[in-house]
């Protein structure tokens, strides 16, 4: 039976004091974006909902649909709050693994979803799986790391280089290919910028690449402002400005300079840990999380949601963040799904 949001657990409480646990309908005066003072509700969504409590991507349609990433599986809820959810059994091996490593949302709606066994792509309620096997080794690597949907190109990242599709073509950066040019062939992040830059993550450096050009970018040769070398996440704002989660903190890439954030305060342990995830809003808020939960950066304070400040975040350690079309704000952590309500938009 479909369960709404509305019958979800219901958690709501004041950030500042902590709050008593387990308080249902208290309304916060705890801001939602630091800009302005906004009373929030936290809502812990039902475990049950999900393949695995521990949700490690997360992507939201034009409509409203919600996909949300395990390693056993995905799990949707629709803009009719129905849930459902999707395994290699039930999808008839379209979706190749159930270790779902990354999402994107493409043209109408589609899905892409990376895994430990390859690449998937739902439409239209059909599903379809891309191997190393059945692309003719067009995709180099099986265990798919990350994707990102560019113009007419869908690009992945995998444990041995990376891979273009566009339409039925594939353009494959294996290992021969990639040697001397990326750092390390362990793909983790690619991102796609407004000129068509190809932004390359991996565990020993960012790269650069133009379709002519490859570029290193290293803590060394921006004098720190890389905060680490080993890149776990990337993503372009609408400003073109590139922000790089890295194992130790985040930086970004804008007017030419670098930047690194590595040990702000405001961040909490977020500013010296692991990064998971990025997510920029249209009008440039910025979510980062990771190992010591999440924080929003309105370009000049940064604001820290963690287990000891909430309660509907349960972990320390959080992996993604998206925003719904309400303005709510839903976190992908080690122990389930959190969203931040604003109660003046209910």
């Amino acid at each position: 039976m479909a369960i709404s949001r509305r019958q979800s657990l219901l958690l709501a409480f004041p950030v500042f004091p902590p709050a008593l646990a387990f308080l249902a309908l208290v309304l916060s005066a705890t801001p939602l974006r630091a800009e302005k003072e906004k009373q929030v509700r936290w809502v812990l969504q039902d475990l049950s909902r999900l393949p695995d409590p521990e949700v490690t991507a997360m992507a939201i349609d034009d409509q409203g649909n919600k996909w949300f990433a395990t390693k056993k599986g995905l799990a949707r809820l629709s803009f009719l709050d129905d849930w459902q959810t999707f395994t290699v059994e039930n999808t008839s091996h379209g979706l190749p693994s159930n270790a779902v490593t990354a999402l994107a949302i493409g043209e109408n709606r589609e899905l892409w979803a990376a895994t430990e066994g390859g690449v998937a792509w739902y439409a239209n309620g059909s599903w379809k799986g891309f191997t190393s096997e059945n692309t003719s080794q067009g995709l180099p690597d099986n265990y798919v790391t990350s994707l990102a949907i560019g113009k007419d190109e869908r690009w992945f990242g995998t444990k041995s280089g990376f891979a273009m599709l566009r339409g039925t073509l594939w353009t494959t950066y294996g290992v021969d290919r990639i040697s001397g040019r990326l750092p390390n062939k362990m793909v983790t992040a690619i991102a796609v910028d407004s000129s068509g830059n190809k932004w390359i993550g991996t565990i020993g450096g960012l790269v650069k690449f133009s379709g002519s050009s490859w570029n290193q970018v290293t803590r060394e040769n921006t004098n720190g402002g890389l905060p680490h070398n080993s890149i776990t996440c990337l993503r372009v704002a609408g400003n073109g400005t590139l922000w790089v989660g890295t194992q130790m903190g985040i930086a970004k890439w804008s007017g030419g300079a670098w930047t690194s954030y590595k040990g702000v305060l405001g961040m909490g342990e977020l500013a010296n840990e692991k990064v998971y995830g990025l997510f920029v809003e249209p009008s440039g808020y910025l979510w980062v999380t990771g190992n010591g939960g999440v924080a929003g950066f309105d370009g000049t304070a940064w604001r820290l949601y963690n287990k000891n400040n909430t309660t509907s975040i349960q972990t320390r350690i959080v992996y993604s963040a998206m925003i719904g079309k309400d303005g709510d704000a839903w976190f992908g952590s080690q122990r389930g799904i959190a969203e931040m309500v604003p109660v003046n938009e209910e």
